[in-house]
């Protein structure tokens, strides 16, 4: 495993994503905004993709909402939560991954990405022009 992707698990390992987004009045803030906007460009059936979900907070909210979702996470714990807390919904599916790699979804394979901390999670130039490229499906990832 790189060192970045070892500098995240280590991070997320210890906090506590899960509950980011409900226990501050600022966390609440941020998820309403969001799901507000998101709600502008997305419809029931669409068909998501969530990098770097997280717990799946976003990515529970849309699929209970009726969109078809696909949560990429690269944290094992993060992962496990949202496999948890998606157990009983049929429109989410969930893989181990990152921004860096996207290469098991073809490409125009989903209407809307969402890709809100991933790239900030990316600390050279070159990946991040790399994960911009493949998420608009100009490079593969044997090119970058």
């Amino acid at each position: 495993m790189c060192a970045r992707k070892d500098i995240i698990s280590d991070f997320y390992t210890l906090y506590d994503e899960d509950g980011r987004l409900e226990r501050s009045r600022h966390g609440q803030l941020e998820f309403y905004i969001t799901m507000n906007y998101i709600r502008r460009y997305v419809s029931k059936g669409d068909k998501i993709l969530g990098v770097g979900a997280g717990t799946g907070r976003y990515s529970l909210a849309l699929a209970k909402e009726g969109m078809d979702v696909t949560a990429v996470e690269p944290v094992e714990k993060n992962l496990e939560i949202l496999r948890e807390n998606s157990r009983n919904l049929k429109n989410i599916s969930s893989y181990q991954g990152d921004t860096t790699d996207l290469s098991r979804f073809p490409d125009d394979s989903f209407d809307v990405t969402l890709l809100f901390g991933p790239m900030y999670h990316l600390y050279e130039k070159d990946e991040v022009n790399c994960a911009i490229d493949r998420l608009f499906g100009s490079q593969s990832p044997a090119e970058c």
